[in-house]
Protein backbone atom coordinates (compact mmCIF):
# COMPACT_ATOMS: atom_id res chain seq x y z
CA UNK A 1 0.00 0.00 0.00
CA UNK A 2 1.73 3.01 -1.24
CA UNK A 3 3.82 4.51 -4.33
CA UNK A 4 7.52 4.14 -5.17
CA UNK A 5 8.64 5.87 -8.40
CA UNK A 6 12.24 5.63 -10.46
CA UNK A 7 12.62 6.90 -13.95
CA UNK A 8 16.17 7.35 -15.69
CA UNK A 9 16.70 10.51 -17.70
CA UNK A 10 18.95 13.12 -19.20
CA UNK A 11 19.93 10.26 -21.92
CA UNK A 12 21.37 7.63 -18.62
CA UNK A 13 23.00 10.36 -17.05
CA UNK A 14 20.39 11.23 -14.07
CA UNK A 15 17.70 9.20 -12.31
CA UNK A 16 14.19 10.90 -10.19
CA UNK A 17 12.84 8.58 -7.85
CA UNK A 18 9.38 9.84 -5.96
CA UNK A 19 7.48 8.10 -3.14
CA UNK A 20 4.79 8.49 -0.97
CA UNK A 21 5.19 8.45 3.04
CA UNK A 22 2.35 5.80 4.06
CA UNK A 23 2.74 3.25 6.03
CA UNK A 24 -0.30 0.38 6.65
CA UNK A 25 -0.68 -1.66 9.53
CA UNK A 26 -2.05 -4.64 9.01
CA UNK A 27 -5.38 -6.72 10.74
CA UNK A 28 -5.93 -6.40 13.03
CA UNK A 29 -4.97 -2.84 13.32
CA UNK A 30 -6.18 -1.93 9.84
CA UNK A 31 -4.33 1.71 10.34
CA UNK A 32 -2.63 4.05 7.82
CA UNK A 33 -0.49 6.57 8.87
CA UNK A 34 2.48 8.83 7.35
CA UNK A 35 5.28 9.35 9.79
CA UNK A 36 8.19 11.81 8.84
CA UNK A 37 9.92 8.74 7.40
CA UNK A 38 11.91 8.36 4.58
CA UNK A 39 10.60 5.35 1.79
CA UNK A 40 14.17 6.75 -0.16
CA UNK A 41 16.51 4.71 1.69
CA UNK A 42 20.30 5.29 0.31
CA UNK A 43 22.20 2.25 0.11
CA UNK A 44 25.86 3.63 -0.53
CA UNK A 45 26.97 6.43 -3.31
CA UNK A 46 24.43 7.42 -5.91
CA UNK A 47 22.37 3.96 -4.96
CA UNK A 48 18.54 4.06 -3.04
CA UNK A 49 16.21 1.86 -2.49
CA UNK A 50 12.62 2.21 -1.98
CA UNK A 51 10.00 -0.53 -1.10
CA UNK A 52 6.59 -1.57 -0.74
CA UNK A 53 4.44 -4.37 1.22
CA UNK A 54 5.87 -5.81 4.12
CA UNK A 55 8.06 -2.89 6.03
CA UNK A 56 9.71 -5.20 8.39
CA UNK A 57 10.92 -7.82 6.47
CA UNK A 58 11.90 -4.51 3.50
CA UNK A 59 14.57 -3.09 6.60
CA UNK A 60 15.67 -6.26 7.16
CA UNK A 61 16.42 -6.62 3.43
CA UNK A 62 17.32 -3.15 2.78
CA UNK A 63 20.36 -3.48 6.27
CA UNK A 64 21.77 -6.81 4.15
CA UNK A 65 22.08 -4.84 1.16
CA UNK A 66 23.72 -1.81 3.14
CA UNK A 67 26.58 -3.92 5.14
CA UNK A 68 27.53 -5.85 1.79
CA UNK A 69 28.03 -2.08 -0.07
CA UNK A 70 29.51 -1.02 3.20
CA UNK A 71 31.93 -4.22 3.31
CA UNK A 72 33.20 -3.32 -0.33
CA UNK A 73 34.32 0.06 -0.18
CA UNK A 74 31.21 2.12 1.13
CA UNK A 75 31.57 3.65 -1.87
CA UNK A 76 28.91 4.29 -5.44
CA UNK A 77 28.56 0.41 -6.03
CA UNK A 78 28.31 -1.51 -9.36
CA UNK A 79 24.43 -2.23 -10.06
CA UNK A 80 24.66 -5.25 -11.32
CA UNK A 81 26.49 -6.87 -8.88
CA UNK A 82 24.11 -5.30 -6.16
CA UNK A 83 21.53 -6.02 -7.72
CA UNK A 84 22.63 -9.98 -7.87
CA UNK A 85 23.28 -9.92 -4.20
CA UNK A 86 19.82 -8.34 -3.11
CA UNK A 87 18.37 -10.85 -5.17
CA UNK A 88 19.95 -13.49 -3.13
CA UNK A 89 19.60 -12.02 0.56
CA UNK A 90 15.68 -12.16 -0.43
CA UNK A 91 16.02 -15.30 -1.34
CA UNK A 92 17.69 -16.07 1.80
CA UNK A 93 15.85 -14.02 3.89
CA UNK A 94 12.39 -15.98 2.40
CA UNK A 95 13.96 -19.27 2.98
CA UNK A 96 14.60 -18.25 6.59
CA UNK A 97 11.08 -17.09 7.02
CA UNK A 98 9.46 -20.72 5.76
CA UNK A 99 11.93 -22.28 8.22
CA UNK A 100 10.43 -20.36 10.86
CA UNK A 101 6.72 -20.14 10.11
CA UNK A 102 6.01 -23.06 8.52
CA UNK A 103 8.66 -26.12 9.13
CA UNK A 104 9.42 -25.28 12.67
CA UNK A 105 5.66 -25.39 13.82
CA UNK A 106 4.63 -28.00 11.83
CA UNK A 107 7.52 -30.58 12.48
CA UNK A 108 8.98 -29.49 15.94
CA UNK A 109 12.30 -29.80 17.56
CA UNK A 110 13.08 -33.76 16.54
CA UNK A 111 13.15 -32.52 13.15
CA UNK A 112 15.44 -29.55 13.75
CA UNK A 113 17.64 -32.29 15.34
CA UNK A 114 17.66 -34.79 12.47
CA UNK A 115 18.41 -32.11 10.02
CA UNK A 116 21.49 -31.39 12.33
CA UNK A 117 22.57 -35.23 11.40
CA UNK A 118 22.01 -34.31 7.68
CA UNK A 119 18.54 -35.94 7.77
CA UNK A 120 16.82 -33.82 4.19
CA UNK A 121 12.99 -32.92 4.65
CA UNK A 122 12.05 -35.28 2.21
CA UNK A 123 13.80 -38.10 4.00
CA UNK A 124 12.49 -37.11 7.51
CA UNK A 125 8.85 -37.41 5.91
CA UNK A 126 9.47 -40.05 3.05
CA UNK A 127 6.19 -42.01 4.97
CA UNK A 128 4.41 -39.27 5.23
CA UNK A 129 3.44 -38.24 1.69
CA UNK A 130 0.46 -36.49 3.00
CA UNK A 131 2.42 -33.97 5.37
CA UNK A 132 5.45 -33.76 2.82
CA UNK A 133 2.37 -32.72 -0.09
CA UNK A 134 1.14 -30.05 2.70
CA UNK A 135 4.35 -29.02 3.46
CA UNK A 136 5.62 -28.32 -0.31
CA UNK A 137 2.33 -26.11 -0.86
CA UNK A 138 2.17 -23.99 2.27
CA UNK A 139 6.30 -23.18 1.27
CA UNK A 140 5.38 -22.79 -2.93
CA UNK A 141 2.64 -20.20 -1.64
CA UNK A 142 4.76 -18.29 0.98
CA UNK A 143 5.55 -14.55 -0.08
CA UNK A 144 7.16 -12.42 2.00
CA UNK A 145 4.97 -9.52 0.28
CA UNK A 146 7.84 -7.27 -0.37
CA UNK A 147 8.77 -5.55 -3.53
CA UNK A 148 12.04 -3.43 -4.11
CA UNK A 149 13.14 -0.94 -6.36
CA UNK A 150 16.86 -0.61 -6.59
CA UNK A 151 17.97 2.43 -8.49
CA UNK A 152 21.52 3.74 -8.57
CA UNK A 153 24.34 5.40 -11.07
CA UNK A 154 27.75 3.63 -11.65
CA UNK A 155 30.00 3.97 -14.56
CA UNK A 156 28.25 2.12 -17.14
CA UNK A 157 25.49 4.64 -16.52
CA UNK A 158 21.57 4.82 -14.84
CA UNK A 159 20.06 1.42 -13.59
CA UNK A 160 16.73 0.40 -12.08
CA UNK A 161 16.32 -2.94 -10.98
CA UNK A 162 12.86 -4.46 -9.77
CA UNK A 163 13.02 -7.48 -6.54
CA UNK A 164 10.81 -9.27 -5.77
CA UNK A 165 9.16 -12.94 -4.87
CA UNK A 166 10.16 -15.28 -4.74
CA UNK A 167 13.51 -13.89 -5.34
CA UNK A 168 13.74 -12.63 -8.69
CA UNK A 169 15.56 -9.64 -9.82
CA UNK A 170 14.46 -7.15 -13.41
CA UNK A 171 16.24 -4.76 -14.84
CA UNK A 172 14.06 -1.66 -16.41
CA UNK A 173 16.88 -0.06 -17.91
CA UNK A 174 15.67 -0.51 -21.40
CA UNK A 175 12.05 1.19 -20.24
CA UNK A 176 13.37 3.60 -18.20
CA UNK A 177 10.79 3.90 -15.28
CA UNK A 178 8.98 1.64 -12.97
CA UNK A 179 6.47 1.87 -9.91
CA UNK A 180 5.83 -0.08 -7.15
CA UNK A 181 3.07 -0.44 -4.17
CA UNK A 182 -0.91 -0.46 -5.10
CA UNK A 183 -0.54 3.16 -6.89
CA UNK A 184 1.90 1.40 -9.55
CA UNK A 185 -0.36 1.30 -12.14
CA UNK A 186 -1.97 4.59 -11.99
CA UNK A 187 1.77 6.10 -12.10
CA UNK A 188 3.17 4.07 -14.66
CA UNK A 189 0.18 4.84 -17.23
CA UNK A 190 0.91 8.31 -16.36
CA UNK A 191 4.71 8.12 -17.21
CA UNK A 192 3.44 6.44 -20.49
CA UNK A 193 1.37 8.46 -21.61
CA UNK A 194 3.89 11.78 -20.70
CA UNK A 195 5.98 10.03 -23.05
CA UNK A 196 8.43 9.36 -20.52
CA UNK A 197 11.91 7.25 -21.26
CA UNK A 198 15.86 7.72 -20.59
CA UNK A 199 16.05 10.43 -23.11
CA UNK A 200 13.68 12.82 -21.68
CA UNK A 201 15.39 15.98 -19.85
CA UNK A 202 16.16 16.23 -16.29
CA UNK A 203 13.15 19.12 -16.03
CA UNK A 204 10.87 16.71 -18.05
CA UNK A 205 11.56 14.08 -16.12
CA UNK A 206 11.19 15.81 -12.57
CA UNK A 207 7.74 17.09 -13.82
CA UNK A 208 6.47 13.52 -14.75
CA UNK A 209 7.50 11.48 -12.25
CA UNK A 210 5.49 14.54 -9.98
CA UNK A 211 2.50 14.35 -12.04
CA UNK A 212 2.77 10.50 -11.97
CA UNK A 213 2.94 10.44 -7.58
CA UNK A 214 -0.09 12.68 -7.66
CA UNK A 215 -2.06 10.37 -10.58
CA UNK A 216 -1.33 7.25 -8.29
CA UNK A 217 -3.03 9.07 -5.13
CA UNK A 218 -6.15 7.85 -6.53
CA UNK A 219 -5.44 4.58 -5.71
CA UNK A 220 -6.31 3.21 -1.76
CA UNK A 221 -3.17 3.46 0.57
CA UNK A 222 -1.14 5.94 -1.55
CA UNK A 223 -0.35 8.66 1.18
CA UNK A 224 -0.33 12.94 0.07
CA UNK A 225 3.01 13.16 1.33
CA UNK A 226 5.71 13.55 -1.85
CA UNK A 227 9.28 12.93 -1.49
CA UNK A 228 11.76 13.38 -4.67
CA UNK A 229 15.06 12.43 -5.40
CA UNK A 230 17.43 13.34 -7.84
CA UNK A 231 20.44 10.23 -8.84
CA UNK A 232 23.11 12.36 -10.58
CA UNK A 233 26.12 10.08 -12.13
CA UNK A 234 29.39 10.92 -10.19
CA UNK A 235 27.32 13.05 -7.73
CA UNK A 236 25.31 13.24 -4.81
CA UNK A 237 21.87 11.76 -4.21
CA UNK A 238 19.90 15.27 -3.99
CA UNK A 239 16.99 15.25 -2.11
CA UNK A 240 14.50 17.86 -2.50
CA UNK A 241 13.42 20.25 0.22
CA UNK A 242 9.63 21.18 0.78
CA UNK A 243 10.01 24.34 -0.84
CA UNK A 244 10.98 22.59 -4.65
CA UNK A 245 8.01 20.05 -4.55
CA UNK A 246 5.63 22.88 -3.38
CA UNK A 247 7.13 24.37 -6.44
CA UNK A 248 6.56 21.83 -8.91
CA UNK A 249 2.86 21.64 -7.38
CA UNK A 250 2.17 24.59 -8.49
CA UNK A 251 3.66 24.23 -11.88
CA UNK A 252 1.32 21.37 -11.86
CA UNK A 253 -1.77 23.44 -11.17
CA UNK A 254 -0.77 26.01 -14.05
CA UNK A 255 -0.39 22.99 -16.41
CA UNK A 256 -3.95 21.44 -16.45
CA UNK A 257 -5.00 25.29 -16.60
CA UNK A 258 -2.69 26.02 -19.69
CA UNK A 259 -2.38 22.03 -20.98
CA UNK A 260 0.70 21.88 -21.01
CA UNK A 261 3.85 22.10 -18.00
CA UNK A 262 6.46 25.25 -18.27
CA UNK A 263 9.80 23.34 -18.21
CA UNK A 264 11.33 26.07 -17.72
CA UNK A 265 10.32 26.99 -14.61
CA UNK A 266 11.20 23.44 -13.38
CA UNK A 267 14.59 23.97 -14.80
CA UNK A 268 14.71 27.49 -13.04
CA UNK A 269 13.01 25.64 -9.56
CA UNK A 270 15.92 22.83 -9.77
CA UNK A 271 18.51 25.11 -10.62
CA UNK A 272 17.51 27.55 -7.15
CA UNK A 273 16.85 24.83 -4.84
CA UNK A 274 19.51 21.98 -5.89
CA UNK A 275 22.25 24.58 -4.97
CA UNK A 276 20.64 25.31 -1.22
CA UNK A 277 18.56 22.06 -1.05
CA UNK A 278 20.01 19.33 1.40
CA UNK A 279 22.12 16.48 -0.41
CA UNK A 280 23.10 13.58 1.39
CA UNK A 281 26.95 13.01 1.21
CA UNK A 282 29.05 10.09 -0.75
CA UNK A 283 30.30 8.02 1.66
Amino acid sequence: MTICIAAICDDGRAIVVAADRMFTAPAPLNLEFEPPISKIEKMGGCCVAMASGNSLYAAELAERIKQHISQHGGKTPKMLPTATFAKDAYIKLRNEKIQEQIINPLLGPDFATQTEKGVSLPTYLKDQGAMYQNVVIQTNQFNLGVDITLAGCDDSGSHIYYLGNPGTVVAFDKLGYNAIGSGSIHAMVALHLGGQSPKSTLSATLFSVYAAKISSEVAPGVGEETEIAVLNKGANVWMAPQKFIDGLKEIRIASVQKNTPDLSKVKILYDEQQCSGPAIPKG
